[in-house]
């Protein structure tokens, strides 16, 4: 059985607009990365675009793995595949009104390796307070090595 090895939930809220998780050495364009057939998320070299254009506010948390981490089956969408990262330390990019802003740094421990990821989205809402209401998406992205 997989075990976590290191987390880190990112306190700064993101406000819209994210653009996704990116290698901190490398300024990487998101923007620019193809995304998955219904346009929510994909990966190039040292970055994972991630659009989050219907969510006023996002909180991400990172995980680290020994291995393939249990599935988690209470979360709206799930994704997986896989990305290089240059530095192996990485961090959220959000563009909104022409400025960029970024998160907290998570490092990986490990330089020039491809990491197998698992991204999860889960929309808040409760009752009558649905989630296109409150405008709150958690984000978790869960990596290990791809030869674990």
């Amino acid at each position: 059985m997989a075990e976590l090895i290191a987390e880190l939930l990112d306190r700064r809220e993101i406000p819209k607009y994210l653009e996704g998780v990116e290698d901190v050495a490398t300024g990487w364009a998101l923007n620019e990365t193809p995304t998955d057939a219904e346009g929510w998320i994909g990966t190039g070299d040292d970055g994972i675009a991630i659009h989050e254009i219907d969510s006023e506010r996002c909180l991400i948390k990172y995980e680290l793995w020994d291995g393939p981490p249990p599935a988690l089956n209470t979360w709206d969408r799930t994704w997986s595949g896989s990305v290089r990262l240059t530095s192996g330390k990485i961090r959220a990019v959000n563009q909104y009104s022409g400025g960029e802003s970024y998160g907290a740094v998570f490092d990986l421990g490990r330089k020039n390796g491809v990491w197998r990821i698992r991204a999860y989205r889960k929309a808040l809402g409760h009752e009558e307070f649905t989630p296109d209401l409150i405008s709150f998406t958690l984000l978790k992205i869960q990596f290990w090595l791809e030869s674990a």
